[in-house]
């Protein structure tokens, strides 16, 4: 064989790699896609390295209370939220995007003031001693990072329903300000590392409202028609998606009065580093339904999302697993201790992808009522069994009502899809 044909065959090989590489880009589910990923990689990684700083800086009792901190105004934002991150998404070609935008920041602005102080409120009626509210100024602050995250994630929802997922990832990068902000902050102690994220979330606020501005008028004016096309929808993708969030955020806090602060904060951070392996799983989910809401061919993009979640989890899945000593070890020995349960949270992985695949496709088949019921038992089941197995096994035990969950929660999602013919 000659030199000048195994040239020009390299030569060929290359022009046809460079060329279907620039017609993936050009498919939307590939490039929407592609800045999910970056925008979530970036934000992982950040996430990465700001809980190793801050597990550098401050004591490991601390970070388990500002763990508890943050998935409480995470929680928060999301009972605000009302499903209006589904059906921005789903309605924003049906209703017009002034409108579904418009509507859906106000109410959920509006919405997150309230059940922020109904918060604060419940912490001084019924918890005298809770960190938060031993200092008015906490308190304050702690209002206003639950309005500016509630602001931040419907934005950056928006951005995905604009198909402006680089807008996306730019919003990321804003939020990425909260690693440098750890270190002024120390002398806070736990409302040290809350402060950074507080402050980084009014930062990247500021941002998007100013890219948002510039796609569209911003009125903040609430569309009634909108809202009733959308109220099933939303209302329906509230409840689902409340019940699917709250078992894990409502963990630290459970995980803390239960077995202890250190245990809370190695949960955290064992929860921190599995979530490496869903940066594109969870970015192609999204794209689905982006794709799948513009009226794409479904069955095609299950095809295509499915290959590739099973491409991308399985090395990630072995490289979490064997090197995820190391990299608990960076944050500290203390959080080696973490090691059994990421192991058991890495391993069912294959079965939280089949649950996670089929929200969207339940999604844009308007099966709102199927997705409740799923995403109910999933609660009922991960809540029941960690309480059962973090009293007699500790910390492992979630790690074992995390994998039964997933595993009987991939029997009847087979069995309702075969059933009902979801796909």
């Amino acid at each position: 064989m000659s030199k000048s044909y195994l040239l020009e065959s390299v030569k060929t090989k290359t022009t046809w790699n460079v060329d279907s590489l620039s017609l993936s880009m050009r498919d939307p589910l590939f490039r929407n896609s592609a800045f999910l990923v970056l925008g979530r990689l970036l934000n992982v990684g950040v996430g990465f390295f700001f809980w190793l700083i801050a597990a550098r800086l401050y004591h490991t009792e601390e970070v388990g209370v500002a763990t508890a901190l943050i998935s409480s105004v995470t929680l928060i934002m999301f009972i605000a939220s009302f499903g209006f991150n589904f059906s921005l998404i789903r309605f924003i070609k049906i209703s017009g995007k002034e409108s579904v935008l418009n509507t859906s920041i106000c109410i959920t602005t509006t919405a997150a003031v309230v059940v922020g102080i109904a918060y604060l409120l419940i912490l001084k009626v019924f918890f005298e001693n809770s960190a938060l509210i031993q200092n008015a100024s906490y308190g304050l602050f702690f209002l206003l990072t639950v309005v500016m995250h509630s602001i931040y994630f419907i934005t950056g929802e928006s951005f995905k329903a604009l198909r402006d997922t680089k807008d996306y990832f730019m919003q990321n990068t804003v939020l990425s300000t909260r690693v440098l902000l750890l270190f002024p902050l120390v002398f806070l102690g736990s409302f040290g590392i809350f402060g950074a994220i507080g402050a980084a979330y009014l930062l990247a606020t500021i941002y998007s409202i100013f890219i948002l501005s510039r796609r569209i008028k911003l009125n903040y004016r609430i569309d009634r028609d909108y809202l009733k096309k959308s109220f099933s929808f939303s209302s329906g993708n509230y409840i689902s998606n409340l019940l699917y969030e709250s078992p894990s955020l409502l963990m630290p806090p459970i995980i803390l009065s239960m077995i202890g602060k250190q245990e809370a904060a190695l949960y955290y951070i064992a929860m921190a580093v599995s979530s490496l392996i869903w940066i594109a799983p969870m970015s192609l989910s999204a794209s689905l339904f982006i794709e799948g809401s513009y009226g794409e061919n479904l069955k095609k993009n299950v095809l295509k999302s499915g290959k590739a979640i099973l491409i991308v989890l399985i090395p990630s899945i072995f490289f979490i697993y064997y090197f995820g000593g190391f990299v608990l070890e960076i944050f500290g020995q203390d959080y080696v201790e973490a090691l059994p349960l990421l192991h058991v949270l890495v391993l069912s992985s294959f079965f939280v992808a089949v649950h996670d695949l089929f929200i969207p496709i339940l999604n844009i088949k308007m099966r709102i009522s199927s997705l409740i019921k799923l995403n109910f038992v999933r609660f009922c089941l991960l809540l029941g069994f960690s309480y059962i197995f973090l009293r007699d096994y500790g910390l492992i035990g979630f790690g074992y009502a995390w994998t039964f969950t997933h595993i009987l929660l991939t029997v009847i999602t087979l069995w309702l899809s075969r059933k009902e013919g979801w796909i």
